[in-house]
């Protein structure tokens, strides 16, 4: 009886390594996408929306085009006073409540060694976007709903919803 108890500890011993390095190979196959996989599910139009903790608010979307062009476009909108006054200017209207910028920017787009390259080529609202901007985004994660990705600037996972 002893040894019928000690066979089946081993044999659920063996069953728990097996089971343990399938799943870990299971695992291990979801990590391997490749550059090109993550660029083909990359194209098309990503937004996001940020609140900074003086209430401005950012939303963007930015289109990932075959062949590597990206363009960007969204809005900045802030408080301002009841009084705040704004002659007409293209890309800036008073909206309630708000000042409300609109900017849109253009560049390339290349996926290498797991990061998303961004580069701004031109820009309408360069104090956030300027000309000539590089980063390199790392992807953990893109589905036909979300990118998932580390951010170059605050190094936080940030998640991008598809718009089409």
């Amino acid at each position: 009886m002893a040894r019928a108890g000690i066979a089946v500890v081993r044999n659920s011993a063996k069953l728990a390594k097996a089971v343990a390095c399938a799943a870990i190979l299971v695992l291990l196959g979801g990590c391997g996408a490749s550059d090109d996989d993550f660029a083909k599910v990359a194209v098309g139009t990503w937004g996001s929306r940020d609140v900074a903790p003086d209430d401005v608010i950012v939303e963007t979307q930015f289109t990932l085009l075959p062949g590597g062009r990206v363009n960007w476009q969204g809005e900045v909108r802030m408080l301002v006073p009841p009084d705040f006054y704004l002659p007409n200017r293209p890309n800036y209207e008073v909206r309630n409540g708000r000042l409300v910028y609109y900017f849109t920017a253009s560049g390339n787009w290349a996926v290498r060694d797991g990061y998303l390259h961004t580069k701004i080529e031109s820009s309408t609202l360069t104090s956030l976007m300027p000309v000539g901007f590089a980063a390199a985004w790392r992807l953990k994660e893109v589905t036909s709903k979300e990118m998932i990705y580390l951010s170059a600037a605050s190094g936080r996972t940030r998640v991008e919803y598809r718009k089409e």
